[in-house]
């Protein structure tokens, strides 16, 4: 039996890294993007902008109808995708502009955790939810008031609905993951952006001067040999710049928050 993987933001980025390493190893792939809707060998894409609940749960029912379940070993919803932008202080941003970064990195995983675990119910597969968080969730930066706020917001949902999960039997295993400091579209944004919207831009600057990106394509098969693994556990916060290789073997402990 095969795994079934459901996957946001794969237009570019980790999410793409992940959709792509995804393939090479035969699973299922089941994005969800701006692409248009597509199919093609074991993948299939649909078009959803996730900054709207209402379509955002039609398009996960509808996707979750597709997934041949009984034939899964494992069933694994990664919510990857998540927009940085707008970059600058509060006061300078308009209700609009204040709403899409909550929807994206917040109210989408919600809805998407949401109805992953309502219509799996049944399903005999293992199922896990992997959200891609970021260590902005733990550390304060000027400018970035609502990224933060909403991937703190993540890891606070992740944990509250570990333990709603682990009461019910057959629960869904759910953990936060954070990538680190990678070489995407996001850092390029942070390059563009102003000293006086965002004062630690040269903090970043120099960590791309110095080569100390991570790569998209690694990052990405680091987090499926984890959950392959079974490393991850639920209700855990994990930062990938704290794995440690044993007998060539990756682990990780989540952090004590």
């Amino acid at each position: 039996m095969s795994a079934a993987y459901i996957v946001t933001g794969t237009t570019r980025g980790i999410g793409q890294a992940l959709a792509e390493e995804i393939a090479l190893r035969g699973h299922m792939l089941f994005c969800i993007s701006r692409a248009p809707e597509m199919q093609t060998g074991g993948r299939r894409n649909y078009m959803c902008d996730l900054r709207d609940p209402g379509e955002t749960s039609k398009v996960m029912s509808r996707l979750m109808n597709d997934v041949p379940h009984a034939s899964c070993s494992d069933v694994v919803l990664v919510n990857n995708a998540g927009t940085l932008a707008p970059i600058g202080f509060l006061e300078n941003h308009t209700p609009v502009q204040m709403s899409d970064p909550m929807q994206v990195n917040l109210m989408a995983p919600a809805v998407l955790i949401s109805s992953f675990i309502r219509e799996s119910d049944r399903w005999g597969a293992s199922r896990r939810i992997i959200n891609i968080t970021s260590g902005a969730a733990l550390h304060p930066y000027a400018g970035w008031s609502l990224y933060c706020a909403a991937k703190a917001a993540l890891n606070m949902l992740t944990r509250c609905a570990a333990l709603e999960q682990e009461i019910r039997p057959n629960g869904v295993s759910i953990c936060a993951v954070a990538p680190g400091v990678v070489n995407t579209g996001m850092q390029a944004l942070i390059r563009e952006a102003k000293d006086t919207d965002f004062p630690a831009r040269a903090r970043f600057l120099k960590m791309r001067q110095e080569g100390r990106l991570a790569e998209p394509a690694k990052v990405a098969a680091l987090i499926l040999d984890l959950d392959a693994g079974g490393k991850f556990q639920p209700g855990g916060i994990y930062d990938l710049r704290r794995v440690e290789w044993k007998e060539g073997k990756p682990h990780i402990e989540a952090m004590v928050i």
